[in-house]
């Protein structure tokens, strides 16, 4: 009679007989891996192939910038989910060499699986600019804002992708959150001194995403600050670019744009003003000034865009005229071009033509004296003034005793 068979408390093993062969060779099914890992990128190459035609035939600028961003990281993918699926039915292998395979190529999957979700990411957001009808007018502010919220609100999203991969290949450790929970229970006081030494860059992190929502300025606006002026070339997660017009590129904090105070000449139009102050003479002939401001230089000028003009007595000093010459362009590199222009060609005119009416120095010395000085002066002129009556006296007898 046969013994009834004990059960020992563990499940039986239904792969078994998957992949195991009868002289036990485990060359044939790492051949197999290896086969199916290559299988798997041909028809990746496969696939991607048929999408690019497609994406040709149907003309969107999205289809063709997934294909194009997306098809090196799926590269990847097709054969790490081939791999990890093929080793589920391996049997008879020692544990302490399978985690860690496993385990390395999750960590990779959730790699390349981030990579192709930034690379979806980039491809809406070239296909949202190439086809948004603002970007395509010829509405410059509204080009600019749709492109100021495109590119702050795609870093944003780059953002949350990484911190969200990196959470996935943190919970890909087994003892993972046993570890956090005791950093966070036995080290609160190193996380609040950590969070005070963050606070800044959580500052800026939060005023990204204002600037994205309130737009205060945008890329390419001409703004000044902190002594500063320039145009906002780059607008980052924690700082901006302002880019001189000497070619310096100055980094502001995010934070300092929305706790602090700045001027933004071109928030509400592209068009911007802009002047420079010189010195005259008083005698300076003004209309004829003007006229050739306006007449010879201004109206010959391809970067005025003849909305306003001017030359004006700004402020009048104790030695000379100081003169402001206004003129409009319909964006700030123009207006830098017209404002060197006009300042070249007027002060040409004026140390050529009108040399004499240059500002000058006036001064006149005063000769200094004491008190003692000032009462034998006016004693010497009494003295002079006696004898002087004294000599028209004896001219009178003179003259009496003649007659």
């Amino acid at each position: 009679m046969a013994t009834p068979e004990t059960y020992n408390g563990s499940l039986p093993n239904n792969n078994t007989n998957v992949l195991t062969f009868s002289n036990g060779n485990r060359t044939i099914p790492l051949v197999i891996i290896g086969g199916i890992a290559i299988g798997s990128m041909l028809v990746h190459l496969f696939i991607t192939f048929i999408l690019k035609q497609i994406a040709k035939k149907t003309g969107w600028a999205f289809d063709k910038e997934v294909v194009k961003h997306c098809a090196l990281p799926s590269f990847f993918i097709f054969p790490l989910i081939s791999v990890l699926v093929t080793l589920s039915f391996i049997p008879d292998i020692d544990i302490a060499i399978m985690d860690p395979i496993r385990h390395a190529f999750e960590i990779l999957l959730i790699i390349f699986t981030s990579w192709s979700a930034v690379g979806f990411t980039k491809a809406a957001s070239v296909a949202i600019s190439q086809n948004n009808d603002y970007i395509k007018s010829t509405n410059s502010l509204q080009s600019r804002k749709l492109h100021t919220q495109l590119i702050v609100a795609t870093r944003i999203i780059y953002g949350m992708i990484f911190w969200v991969a990196a959470a996935a290949i943190l919970l890909t450790f087994p003892r993972a959150w046993e570890i956090g929970v005791s950093i966070l229970a036995s080290a609160s006081v190193a996380a609040l001194l950590v969070g005070f030494a963050a606070k800044p860059s959580m500052e800026n992190l939060i005023a990204s995403l204002q600037i994205a929502l309130t737009q205060p300025l945008l890329l390419d606006d001409y703004i000044v600050i902190d002594g500063y002026q320039g145009v906002v070339e780059e607008i980052e997660a924690q700082f901006i670019v302002v880019r001189t017009y000497d070619q310096r590129r100055i980094i502001i904090p995010l934070s300092r744009i929305i706790n602090g105070t700045f001027e933004n000449w071109t928030k509400t139009e592209e068009n911007i003003g802009i002047y420079f102050d010189f010195f005259v003479d008083f005698g300076v002939p003004l209309e004829d000034l003007k006229q050739y401001f306006m007449n010879s230089i201004l109206k010959k000028s391809k970067n005025w865009d003849h909305r306003n003009g001017s030359l004006s007595i700004e402020e009048c000093k104790e030695d000379c005229l100081k003169l402001r010459a206004f003129m409009t362009a319909s964006n700030v590199k123009l207006a830098h071009e017209l404002k060197n222009e006009v300042c070249e060609k007027l002060m040409d005119y004026v140390i050529t033509t009108l040399p004499e009416y240059l500002p000058r120095s006036r001064g006149q010395t005063v000769e200094k004296r004491s008190g003692i000085d000032s009462m034998g002066r006016i004693v010497t002129k009494m003295e002079e003034a006696s004898l002087e009556n004294n000599i028209n006296e004896k001219k009178h007898h003179i003259f009496q005793e003649k007659e």
